[in-house]
């Protein structure tokens, strides 16, 4: 039987790794049942495509896609560290300065293969980002 996992002790942990800390993702709500979870991210300047420019690279964006996708997928099956097979995203418009919203929704949590859909809001609400992560499920 496998050990259900602390949430809020995970993504601690997970907060420990260098690009995690740089990215500064807050954990606001999770759905264990679901396989749901939101995070805020808090505007930085490093973010920026441009010096001058308003809006985030899309580096940054894909990045939260990313990890969001995967801690769905880990709350949901109580495992962790699976790696990205596939991960497939949709801009579909500039996110503009200020904090984000990302919601990440588990699919399928299946034997070998995970699939959890990402969605990122702007700071004004409004949909820029979609995305579909594919993982290897054979962490423990």
């Amino acid at each position: 039987m496998t050990k259900e996992i602390d949430v809020e002790r995970l993504w601690r942990g997970w907060r420990r790794s260098p690009f995690h800390h740089f990215l500064e993702m807050d954990l606001e709500t999770w759905d264990k049942a679901k396989g749901e979870v939101t995070f805020r991210v808090p505007f930085k300047d490093g973010y920026k495509r441009t010096e001058n420019g308003e809006g985030y690279h899309g580096g940054v964006l894909a990045s939260v896609i990313d990890i969001a996708g995967d801690f769905a997928l880990a709350i949901k099956t109580d495992k962790t560290g699976f790696p990205t097979i596939d991960l497939r995203i949709d801009y579909l418009r500039m996110a503009g300065d200020g904090d984000l919203s990302v919601v990440a929704r588990t699919v399928k949590a299946g034997r070998s293969i995970g699939v959890a859909d990402i969605e990122v809001y702007d700071a004004k609400g409004r949909l820029c980002a979609v995305g579909r992560g594919t993982y290897a499920m054979t962490a423990g």
